[in-house]
């Protein structure tokens, strides 16, 4: 990447303006949604006091029957407490943006076209025996997965990447080699270097024949992507969108609700997928919190072919169009057949709940580890459910290591992730904090056969709020990679001790406890 710190501009990092009006816009609506309520809550107490009572008791109601329903615990105690501290307002509140159903049209149309292109998935039962036969310590992990609709793959080479300017360099080499398709998907797409260099890679391309595709967040990029990016991708043959526009159906805050999906597919044959997004940060190029550590995975072979799946779902699902073909985007067959690791791709996303198999299947690692487990993330925002698992894991005697941020990017997510670490020290968890600055990878490996990479993040946006994508790998040499990079982490982090944590201010743990109460609503 030295090549490129030449061309670093700052004024590309600014802030784009049309993106803040459209993003404040929509944060004012809602702003105004909220105060209506508001008022009509006041009205209604001084001059029809009874209507108002009645509503407190229907308030008391609904509290009741969202505790019954199906869903995670932390999110209903979350919104109970709205709903019982300002009754009228927080009923009103629920009722907009709180309740499962409003996502019923939306539901049908994505599992339409989800059960349509599975069909390309083709799952190979004998595979999946063959994983179970060679690694027994499998059987649960794989078959929860394979039951939840995401296949075993074998016959593909994996390349781990520890750093974001190393997979940088790497998948710009091979979109210039492109020949048949580019699929790219990322929730952050920012001006600056490392978007240039995509943008000047998927013209020329795209000029060339080849079959170029971008769906980028809108709100990942709202203030960060140039402001005429689609327009231009657009007039040079590039097939470009912005998944879900933060205006659309802003009524039902569906702004919530993003693609945080991250894949790069070249040819049917190569993927990327990982942490890193198409911004200069990600690449230590535009340091924003200090030394920004990402991690990304290269994938040559069949698994590919799950990874182009989840792609077609949501390009469909946002384009409105349909493909005759899709089998001609799949991997060409048994290319690497002296590979021995096998793969399964997944994703989930907020149409599933309350089935989450990216929650599931990290409980299942953190519930069944047997020696060691080590954990890598930005955030560390979950229930008490799976702290409890944790905690239970290194009071088995299973060497439990925690790793996140020294510098974070969202004060309040730190907040809260902060607000965790006592019960965990007192459980003989071990916390490395990235002294060097940012640490954004997710990551998770265990007793050597197995491990988790991709995008989901331990925290309840990534479990139900958000598209995401992951891999799971078992038995193949890339885990020794991944173990090396957890060894090298841990020489640049600084281990956190329970009793300097416990003299911390009390004003830091009652922010802390504050937090830890909506942390489910943030």
């Amino acid at each position: 990447m030295k090549s490129f710190k030449s061309r670093v501009d700052k004024r590309a990092y600014a802030i784009k303006i049309p993106g803040m009006i459209r993003l404040g816009f929509v944060l004012l609506f809602i702003v105004a949604i909220i105060l209506i309520n508001v008022l009509i809550a006041r009205y209604l107490n001084k001059s029809a006091f009874w209507i108002y009572s009645g509503l407190q008791f229907i308030s008391l109601i609904f509290v009741i029957f969202v505790i019954h329903q199906d869903r995670n615990s932390s999110y209903v105690v979350a919104w109970a407490i709205l709903i019982l501290a300002i009754p009228v307002v927080g009923l009103s509140i629920y009722l907009l943006w709180g309740r499962r159903s409003r996502f019923k049209k939306e539901r049908l149309k994505f599992n339409k076209i989800e059960n349509r292109i599975n069909q390309l998935i083709k799952p190979k039962p004998l595979l999946l025996d063959s994983l179970i036969a060679e690694y027994p310590e499998s059987k649960l992990f794989a078959n929860f997965l394979y039951n939840s609709g995401f296949p075993v793959y074998q016959n593909t080479v994996c390349k781990y990447f520890p750093l974001g300017e190393e997979k940088f360099v790497q998948m710009f080499e091979d979109l210039r080699k492109a020949k048949d398709f580019i699929f790219m998907e990322y929730f952050i797409l920012a001006d600056g270097v490392i978007w240039q260099e995509v943008e000047d890679i998927l013209i020329q391309k795209a000029h060339e024949g080849v079959d170029v595709r971008l769906l980028f967040d809108d709100f990942g990029s709202i203030i960060k992507a140039p402001n005429d990016v689609i327009k231009k991708l657009r007039s040079h043959g590039v097939k470009v969108y912005n998944f879900n526009p933060v205006l659309r159906y802003a009524s039902k805050l569906y702004i919530n609700y993003r693609n945080h999906q991250k894949c790069c597919i070249i040819d049917g044959n190569l993927a990327y997928t990982g942490g890193t997004n198409l911004a200069d940060e990600y690449a230590n190029l535009y340091p924003r919190f200090g030394h920004w550590r990402d991690s990304a995975i290269r994938l040559k072979g069949d698994a590919v072919r799950g990874l182009t799946t989840m792609f077609l779902i949501m390009w469909e699902s946002e384009s409105n169009t349909q493909e005759e073909d899709y089998e001609k985007y799949m991997p060409r067959a048994n290319i690497y057949q002296d590979a021995t690791g096998y793969f399964i791709p997944y994703w989930d996303g907020p149409l599933n709940n309350p089935n989450n198999p990216a929650e599931d299947i990290y409980r299942s690692m953190i519930n069944n580890a047997k020696e060691y487990l080590y954990i890598c993330t930005p955030y560390f925002i979950v229930d008490n459910s799976m702290i409890s698992d944790i905690c239970r894991a290194a009071k088995s005697g299973v060497d439990v290591r925690l790793i996140t941020p020294g510098i974070p990017d969202k004060w309040y997510a730190h907040v809260v992730t902060q607000s965790n670490y006592a019960k965990l020290m007192e459980s003989d968890v071990k916390i490395f904090k990235y002294s060097p600055g940012f640490i954004h990878g997710k990551t998770v490996i265990a007793d050597d056969f197995h491990a988790i990479t991709g995008c989901v993040n331990f925290d309840f946006r990534s479990f139900h709020l958000h598209f995401e994508n992951s891999v799971y790998i078992c038995g193949d040499p890339v885990l020794k990679d991944i173990y090396n990079d957890f060894l090298d982490i841990f020489g640049d982090c600084e281990l956190m001790d329970l009793e300097t944590w416990q003299q911390r201010p009390l004003r830091q743990k009652a922010i802390e406890s504050f937090m830890r109460i909506f942390s489910t609503l943030l």
